[in-house]
């Protein structure tokens, strides 16, 4: 379930129990998420629109496989407020004074930690109006390159940001009505692009060739490819084994890669995977039993205390409440 909090037609607050409904909630990023770690979710996403600018910071409260692509008209930048834990975006170590690039050619992929929170900057040029604004703008896009990434940033500078960020969104969440006057709305568009430049500057970008960096990335392709395989594809693998000879992989291999990526082994992954087909299978479904044995579950006790562990609810919690929807 989703509770919104439509504060003003500039802000709006939505808390969220289901991360399908938190995912579509950054509209222009076509995202997917998958829950990785167990217990109930917990999240929310809080929105302030200013001109060409909208600001979304979103909390999560468990580890989440994220993939989209922000639409081409928008800039998407990701600063880390909190972020403890094992993350990575698209394969480069993801920490809390790197610059997270989520726009650009190819789209993303973004392994998020239990304690999450990052303020996004989703900014569409063509909607910014004030000619200097934008020619800062045009200056800023080379800086942050053509791939979504991590870009490593001045520890300084970006706490520089994040306390701008910080004074611009209380005054907002206090008086919602602020971003309905032209002028202050033309102030806060400026002051979070003005202020994404004085960061970029002496913006050092992450290192691709370093032996670490290297191996994550091979790793990060082997999962990346396992989970276009096991998400995609209506014949989901149930097994290592089954993974082991469709990748022509050692089962230490995958091991490796999984647990230097994602902090989770190849078994964990899939049943988590398996788990989240049935959740989302339970909203349409004639019973619980139908969509379980579909997703290779046969012992129903065990079904039952494994997908209360992943989401905090028993299965035929969800099914009733989806009836009842």
């Amino acid at each position: 379930m989703q509770a919104v909090n439509r504060t003003s037609g500039a802000v709006e607050i939505h808390c969220c129990r289901n991360i399908d409904e938190q995912a579509l909630l950054l509209d222009a990023w076509n995202q997917s998420y998958c829950q990785i770690s167990r217990g109930a979710f917990d999240g929310s996403v809080s929105s302030f629109h200013a001109g060409g600018v909208r600001v979304l910071v979103e909390r999560l409260n468990r580890t989440v496989y994220q993939r989209g692509q922000v639409a081409p008209s928008r800039v998407a930048v990701g600063i880390p407020f909190q972020l403890e834990g094992h993350a990575l975006l698209c394969g480069q170590t993801s920490h809390r004074d790197g610059l997270h690039v989520f726009s650009g050619d190819g789209g993303f992929e973004f392994l998020s930690p239990d304690k999450h929170v990052v303020v996004n900057l989703e900014i569409e040029p063509a909607a910014i109006g004030d000619r200097l604004v934008r020619s800062q703008l045009d200056e800023l896009m080379p800086l942050l390159g053509a791939r979504p990434g991590v870009l490593n940033a001045d520890p300084a500078r970006l706490q520089g940001l994040r306390e701008v960020l910080k004074q611009l969104l209380d005054a907002v969440a206090a008086t919602p009505t602020l971003l309905d006057d032209a002028g202050v709305a033309a102030a806060f568009e400026k002051s979070v692009i003005f202020g994404l430049a004085d960061v970029l500057q002496d913006m050092r970008e992450v290192d691709p060739h370093g032996h670490a960096g290297a191996r994550t990335a091979r790793n990060w392709q082997l999962v990346r490819s396992v989970r276009e395989l096991v998400e995609e594809s209506p014949d989901c693998p149930l097994s290592v084994a089954q993974l082991c000879a469709r990748f022509r992989a050692s089962r230490r291999t995958l091991q490796y890669a999984f647990e230097d990526t994602l902090g989770v082994n190849p078994s964990a992954y899939i049943r988590a995977v398996r788990l989240d087909h049935v959740r989302r299978e339970l909203r349409g479904s004639a019973s619980v039993t139908e969509v379980a044995t579909r997703w290779g579950f046969w012992h129903f006790g065990n079904f039952s205390n494994e997908y209360r562990g992943q989401f905090g609810e028993l299965p035929s919690e969800t099914w009733r409440k989806s009836r009842a929807a």
